[in-house]
């Protein structure tokens, strides 16, 4: 309907929305309806919104309809050619006011340019292409709100602060507060929201407050308003507020978890205030009893605004944990805690032993490992291991001591198995283990290898040894049997080896050749390739060739393996190469034209090589080598080793000369080095290695022979490159040539520890090797002389430098060698000075400390040298045997003027330790420490430590360290209740292993005694000793309200504290007006919690005693009263039962025995509307209420009393109206509980004729569905009293029809109405002229109209002589229109149906005609010429067979009959002619306009009439034509009869009337013409006058 309300508000809105934009041309929109009919307001509009022109001119004054139509049309083309479609719009629903097409052209207008069309920030021009305009608008609000759950433009706006949150967000600070807007204001919200976006943001109010947040308002009205903020911008001057919301700041982390906290130790969360506005955040932590701390709070100033909040629990129990953000509590502030007691901490436990190994463990083999609790805090370790069967494995769990324990178990079953560890009910790191047991005895996992098995290569008399790797292998024994050629069982030997427990060394020698077998067993069983079969060679005669190098002991996979062969003698035979191995290895072998060859071979896989060099076919002694080939590895790598050095060049040694090289690996990774040196007879090079650290080597030898030498270096087993390197050594050197000169030679001048050089000049000596030899006197570094290590540079001009540190001071000599000689200045004497003062030196730590320390267990001290100059520092260590006293000694430069000195005692006992610095002592040197067997803390017992003990009282007990090692320190150390420490003495007694603890406590609770015993704590310590004080009655006290006073029926509570008081008996009575139940709960601090119950008011004396003495206070004199209990009131009057709008109701109130309260009253009515109401207090318990209600209908009333709703309130009450609606009658189909239908419009009347007889605005009604949603419904008001009420309901049930009549229900409102689905066709019914006629190729048309009659199909069929072409058009309003064409004429059947069923009526019988069209007919004929004449027959055809076929209607109509006698008859009475014409000489009638002549018309049958009439009288006739009912073209035809003759017409002509005569007796003739004279008798009379 136009009036419904959403249709107002929306034309309301479109009309603001235009008048926005029409602003800027001065035009204004009053009537949206209207005022575009003319088109200017409308192209006005379009060229501001497209700011473009009109694509053609207009009518700038339309004051015709074509003219506006015409503009109009103007602006609807400028829209199609801006692409802008419109469905279903021409101009002249604009022009007429058609107020629906109106505003959806406008909606059209704001989708384009409001939605649609603009950029807006924060969004891609790609979204906006993907979304509908509605999608677009929603996703920037939603952008913009992203903590509201915006999913419409209706029902999310209805509370207004949704648009104090879309303000702010545009403009912060500018409706800071929205978010405690009171929802049940939602006017004043969207109004405060939408004027401040009116005054600062530029976002007109196109929408009322009022209106946005009605239930009634559309969508589009609401997208309307909102699409005008994406574009708002904020003005300056804005009256920002600084945004301050509390709720909206958060506080998440463990420490404010409800579990998870534990005593003493941080707990941390952290508070974000990012969208709370500015504050400072405060914490406050309150304990279980109430002690508040203020928690450390520090700004993270990060993005988020966040802090992080430190506090630690120093009581376990439940706390309260306040954030409070600029004063006020934050959301879910203050929030609950529980604070646990400390537990262990799973995460600092290891666990190590073979017991845990992923393999090398067998079944049936016991094994264990080692858990290591230290540091971890208190908690039970458990072990469950679990074999391959799911079954547990026994477990043996000994506690070691020093947080140490043992966990042993054998395994049953091989396979893989499940260890898991647990400490505090936590698994420990790595926890569970995955171990495989082995089986008891499974010899294929044996391997056996070695020179000893090899085929052959080995010769009699030699050693031949190989190992059995066991390793996984299980359990069994390992049985080794050779037998030589004969098959006498041969000895073998089994060797010690250092490799642990899985392998095992053999070695046999041969004596016989032959074949030789080993056989190797394991548990009985064959390992595999056993037996070996080696054939035993004759002995080796005179060789030929020898071998040697790195290559025949190891290497690596991927690298090659080299060494060397050279010849012996001048006799060279055939040579071979031969290596056995896991993989095939490629050999090369490199001549070098000297008597020797480089070989190299390349092994592709890990393992044992056999490799064989052969001199013509047969092996070299020592062949078969046994190479061990390691994995790849990128640990090191060989080819970055760098060698050089004078000794290892080509030329340049000298006989008997030391040379040297250096070795630099600094960037090759960690591997072990090795030199192979010979010279060319095959003898050794001892070539001496200094380490020089950082990866560098110093390397030197001494040539004995003048022969060629050959020098291979390897690192990590693999040759460097170069290697390996031919030296030449030479002969001949002149020593007296050689020169020494520079400081580190003067007599003077130099220091301890301060480098210094000199400078061998050899340029003149001749070929030679320098040597340098450096010596202290005696007594300088020790008691002997010592040599002084120091550095040779080779220079390039034949001299060297030496680089030398005195480490002490006193004399030095420093000898100079050319070629072994000494040269001639002999040697050189220098004093050194000190440079260092060895008594500022300190030593520290527990490798020194008195106590001692234990035997096999690593320890150190630390010796500080800052200030005491530079020098090295030394110690040695003496024990009470020969043997060594430490092992593992290392002396660690800390680089910060102290050293670390690291060893492990091996003797036990007392043990020198002397400490020197540069060589002289260092204070306190030697030092003298114990050496004492490992600890056992098991050892250690502690005697006479009792649990509970006396205060003030002396107390003692005895700690027994017999057999428990260590250096015997006791140490205990007590605390007490309040965590302060004890004074405790600890005294030797009779023997030196029992100590006596003394001490006194001072006062009660709890004591923690911790017994250590060197540093260890001892099995069960800490202990706890619980002192009590003697009883004192005085001591005790008593607090809590139950000795004040309490409620009746109400439990009254108080405390008991007796801390302080001793151990005593306790009682307790309570005395009053009755007898009171006694609960009292012993809380295990010292204090009980007692609470009685009295049943009756009055005073009560509660009487306490300890030991049977009153304590202080006692009695204690309590008042109860009674409670308040709100169930107690009783209420009664009137008022409760009926009540008028305007008329005070009384109700009478009994709160006397509801105990002390306030008494609150409150009446509203369903709409909200509140009553007013007095209270009055009679002073006696009792008070008068009175209610006055402002509106009908029913009403709440609440009465509380204490804030509390007392029985049978609230209570529901009917509200009269203050007028008499009872005459008010409500009927029709619509209020009938039956025969209402879904979709279907229904009406129903409301007769108020009683109330009202002009009508006017006081009948309402609401519809309300199953759903709650309301359906609109339409109200006319027909003027007379009477309502018609029209609804279309769409939704299957009970729907409620409320009433009111001035907001006051009628009679039996609201009205249940049952809605079903389905149609009843009575109700539908059809009207329209094509049910009653039709006509041929012309549209018929009529309606059916269904209101009312539900929902079906509906059906028409027509039935004829013809098919019919039928169309119809739903009108939307329950009825459509229906068109039918007929094709030949005929009667007709149209069949409507609905629901299948024939409506009332149906079918209809119609007859259809052709189509008449009486401008086709034409008429002819002299009876319609201007040659009629009265009383002459006259004829004319009337021609139709071009009109269809229709009635013809002919009437002729003549003059008046006064008016024709007149005119025929001049002279005659007009009396007489009526008299004739009454007496019937005329045939024609008469009428009051004329005589109506008689007609004969005459159906030709070809579609043409011939029509005769004879006129009666002179004078002007009327011919009427008619054809169907209309007149015919020129229809009346008007003629003019004549008289019936004329003898002034006629004309008479000829020879015989010649006025000049004729001749006699001659005939003569003339002619008369009277074709125009009429008819008339003629008559000719010749006379001679």
């Amino acid at each position: 309907a136009d009036d419904a309300p959403w249709k107002r508000i929306q034309q309301n809105t479109f009309t603001r929305w235009c008048n926005e934009h029409l602003k800027c041309v001065n035009k204004r929109i009053g009537n949206l309806q209207s005022d575009l009919a003319d088109g200017l307001r409308l192209i006005a509009l379009l060229e501001v919104l497209s700011q473009k022109r009109m694509y053609r001119k207009y009518h700038q004054r339309p004051t015709f309809r074509q003219m506006q139509l015409e503009n109009v049309s103007v602006a609807l083309e400028f829209l199609d050619r801006e692409n802008i479609r419109l469905v279903s719009i021409d101009s002249k629903a604009i022009v007429d006011g058609n107020l629906k097409l109106i505003l959806g052209l406008i909606w059209t207008l704001i989708l384009h340019y409001s939605i649609s069309m603009p950029v807006w920030d924060d969004e891609g021009a790609e979204d906006a292409k993907k979304q509908t305009p509605k999608q677009r608008l929603l996703g920037w609000i939603q952008n913009k709100l992203p903590d509201l759950p915006i999913t419409n433009f209706s029902n999310d706006w209805k509370d207004g602060k949704a648009l104090g949150a879309l303000v702010d967000s545009c403009a912060p600070g500018l409706c800071p507060d929205w978010e405690i807007w009171d929802t049940a204001k939602p006017v004043d919200n969207a109004r405060e929201a939408m004027q401040q976006a009116d005054d600062w943001l530029g976002v007109p109010q196109v929408i009322a407050p009022e209106e946005i947040i009605d239930k009634n308002v559309d969508e589009q009205s609401v997208m309307t308003y909102l699409s005008q903020f994406p574009k708002a911008k904020l003005k300056p001057g804005a009256p920002l507020k600084p945004k301050l919301n509390p709720k909206k700041a958060r506080a998440y982390g463990p420490g404010i978890e409800a579990v998870g906290n534990v005593v003493m130790r941080p707990a941390v969360f952290t508070v974000e205030t990012i969208s709370a506005g500015q504050g400072e955040v405060m914490v406050f932590v309150d304990d279980p009893e109430g002690q508040r701390e203020e928690a450390k709070v520090t700004n993270n100033n990060d993005k988020n605004k966040t802090y992080t909040v430190v506090y630690v629990a120093k009581v376990a129990g439940p706390h309260k944990i306040t954030v409070l953000f600029a004063g006020q509590h934050i959301s879910k502030s203050p929030f609950e805690v529980h604070i646990e007691k400390a537990h262990g901490d799973a995460s600092k436990v290891t666990a190590r032993g073979p017991g845990l190994e992923s393999s090398g463990n067998f079944a049936n083999k016991p094994t264990y490992f080692d858990i290591y609790t230290a540091g971890a805090g208190v908690g039970i370790v458990e072990v469950v291991i679990v074999d391959p069967l799911g079954q547990n494995t026994q477990v043996a769990i000994e506690d070691k001591g020093n947080n140490t324990y043992r966990c042993s178990y054998k395994p049953v079953q091989p396979g893989h198995h499940t260890i898991r560890i647990v400490f505090a009910d936590s698994p420990i790191p790595k926890s569970p283990y995955t171990i495989n047991i082995g089986d008891a005895c499974n010899p294929g996992a044996c391997r056996a290898s070695g020179r000893g098995l090899q085929p052959k290569g080995l010769r009699v008399r030699q050693v031949a040894d190989f190992r059995v790797h066991t390793k996984g292998a299980g359990s069994g024994e390992l049985k080794v049997v050779l037998k030589g050629p004969k098959g006498v069982e041969h000895p073998v030997k089994q060797m010690d080896v250092l490799d642990g427990d899985d392998v095992f060394a053999y070695e046999y020698f041969p004596v016989a050749v032959g074949k030789h077998v080993v056989t190797i067993t394991w548990g009985g069983h064959n390992v595999p390739r056993s037996p070996f079969e080696i054939q035993i060679g004759p002995e080796a005669g005179p060789q030929k060739i020898r071998a040697w190098g790195p290559g025949l002991e190891g290497g690596v996979v991927g690298k090659s393996a080299d060494f060397v062969v050279e010849t012996i003698g001048t006799e060279v035979g055939v040579l071979g190469f031969a290596v056995e191995g896991p993989s095939q290895a490629k050999i090369e072998c490199d001549d070098k034209s000297d008597g020797s060859c480089d070989v190299r071979y390349w092994p592709k896989e890990p393992g044992e090589y056999a490799v064989h060099v052969m001199c013509d076919d047969e092996d070299i002694v020592d062949s078969p080598f046994m190479a061990s080939i390691l994995p790849a590895t990128s640990a090191f790598n060989p080819d970055k080793v760098k060698a050089y050095g004078p000794g290892l060049a080509k030329t340049g040694c000298i006989v008997h000369q030391p040379t040297e090289f250096t070795i630099d690996a600094k960037d090759a990774g960690k591997a072990a080095l090795k030199i192979y040196a010979q010279d060319a007879e095959g003898g050794p090079i001892n070539v001496q290695i200094k380490n020089k650290g950082e990866g560098m080597s110093h390397c030197a030898y001494t040539p004995a022979k003048a022969v060629k030498h050959t020098v291979a270096i390897a690192w990590g087993g693999v040759n460097v490159p170069n290697s390996p390197f031919r030296v030449g050594i030479g002969q001949g050197s002149h020593p007296q040539k050689v020169k020494v000169l520079g400081p580190g030679v003067e007599r003077t001048g130099l220091k301890a520890n301060e480098p210094t050089h000199f400078t061998v000049d050899c340029s003149e000596a001749g070929e030679g090797d320098v040597s340098v030899g450096i010596k202290c006197d005696a007594r300088v570094v020790s008691d002997t002389e010592e040599d002084i290590e120091f550095d040779i540079i080779t220079n390039p001009n034949d001299t060297f430098t030496v680089k030398y540190t005195p480490p002490a001071a006193g004399r030095y000599t420093i000898k100079v060698l050319f070629a072994g000689q000494e040269i001639p200045i002999g040697s050189f004497r220098v004093k050194v000075d000190p440079s260092h003062d060895a008594s500022k030196v300190k030593a520290e730590g527990p490798g020194l400390t008195k106590t001692g320390v234990e035997l096999g267990k690593p320890t150190h001290f630390t010796v500080h040298t800052k200030g005491a100059g530079k020098a090295p520092v030394s110690a040695r260590f003496s024990g009470t045997a020969k043997a060594d006293a430490v092992d593992d000694f290392e002396i660690i430069d800390n680089y910060d003027y102290s050293h670390t000195v690291k060893y492990t005692p091996l003797q036990q006992g007392k043990m020198g330790i002397t400490v020197t610095y540069g060589g002289d002592p260092i204070p306190k040197s030697p030092f003298t420490i114990d050496v004492a067997y490992p600890l056992d803390m098991s050892k250690v017992l502690i005697n006479g430590l009792e649990n509970r003990v006396e205060v003030s009282k002396d107390q003692q007990f005895t700690i027994n360290t017999k057999g428990a090692g260590g250096q015997g320190k006791v140490d205990v150390k007590m605390s007490s209740p309040s965590r302060k420490p004890v004074t405790c003495v600890v005294e030797p007694a009779a023997s030196k292993e029992v100590s006596v603890v003394r001490y006194i406590p001072k006062e009660e609770g709890v004591y923690t005694v911790e017994v250590m015993y060197d540093g260890n704590p001892t099995v069960g310590s800490p202990f706890t000793v619980d002192a009590t004080l003697p009883p004192d009655p005085s001591k005790v006290k008593a607090h809590g309200p139950g000795l004040k006073g309490g409620l009746v029926g109400k439990p009254a509570e108080f405390i008991i504290d007796t801390k302080g008081a001793g151990t005593g008996g306790l009682g307790l009575t309570v005395d009053g007006p009755c007898e009171a139940k006694i609960e009292c709960s012993d809380n295990g601090d010292g204090t009980c919690s007692v609470s009685y119950l009295p049943n009756e008011a009055g005073e009560y004396l509660v009487n306490i005693l300890f030991e049977d003495v009153i304590i202080p206070g006692s009695p204690f004199k309590a008042d109860i009263t009674l409670p308040f209990d709100p169930s107690k009131v009783t209420v009664s009057g009137p008022g409760l039962e009926r009540a008028k709008v305007g008329e005070a109701g009384l109700v009478n109130v009994d709160c006397s025995k509801a105990g002390p309260g306030e008494l609150t009253l409150e009446m509203v009515s369903d709409a909200g509307v509140q009553a007013e109401t007095h209270l009055q207090d009679n002073g006696d318990g009792t008070h008068t209420a009175s209610c006055i209600p402002r509106q009908h209908g029913p009403h709440t009333i609440a009465l509380k009393y204490g804030g509390k709703s007392v029985p049978n309130f609230p209570a529901h009450l009917k509200v009269d109206p203050a007028v008499d609606i009872s005459g008010v009658k409500v009927y029709g189909p619509g209020v009938e509980k039956q025969g209402v239908f879904c979709d279907a419009t229904t009406d129903f009347t409301v007769d108020a004729g009683s109330l009202t007889k002009v009508g006017g605005n006081h009948v309402k009604a609401s519809i309300t569905n199953p759903s709650g949603a309301r359906t609109d419904c339409l109200i006319k008001d027909n003027g007379d009293g009477k309502y018609d009420v029209e609804y279309t309901p769409f939704e299957k049930g009970m729907h409620s029809i409320d009433v009111t009549y001035d907001d006051a229900p009628v009679m039996n409102s609201p009205f249940i109405v049952g809605v079903t689905e389905g149609c009843d066709p009575s109700r539908v019914s059809a009207v329209g002229p094509g049910l009653q006629e039709g006509l041929t190729n012309k549209p018929n048309k009529f309606s059916v109209i269904t209101r009312g009659a539900g929902i079906g199909g509906l059906g028409i069929t027509v039935e004829g002589t013809s098919e019919a072409k039928m169309s119809c058009k739903d009108n939307k309003d329950g009825s459509c229109s229906v068109e039918y064409i007929p094709y030949t004429p005929g009667d007709y059947d149209l069949n409507i149906t609905y629901g299948g069923q024939h409506i009332p009526g149906s079918p209809f019988k119609v007859p259809v005609k052709d189509v008449v069209n009486p401008t086709k007919v034409q008429c002819t004929g002299p009876g319609l010429s201007s040659g009629v004449r009265a009383r002459v027959p006259q004829s004319f055809t009337v021609d139709c067979s071009k009109a269809g076929i229709a009635l013809l209607e002919v009437a002729v109509q003549g003059p008046r009959v006064c008016e024709a006698q007149a005119q025929a008859h001049p002279r005659s009475s007009p009396l007489k002619l009526i008299a004739d014409f009454f007496k019937g000489e005329t045939k024609a009638g008469v009428s009051e306009t004329g005589i109506i002549e008689p007609v004969g018309v005459i159906d030709n049958g070809d579609g043409t009439h011939a029509v005769c009439y004879t006129p009666s009288l002179e004078g002007p006739y009327s011919i009427s034509v008619r054809y169907g009912g209309e007149d015919i073209p020129r229809s009346p035809f008007r003629v003019r009869v004549l008289p019936t003759h004329d003898a002034s017409k006629v004309r008479a002509s000829g020879p015989g009337l010649n006025s000049a005569g004729v001749q006699a007796s001659l005939p003569v003739e003339f002619t008369i013409d009277a074709k125009d004279a009429g008819e008339g008798l003629l008559s000719v009379h010749v006379t001679d006058q």
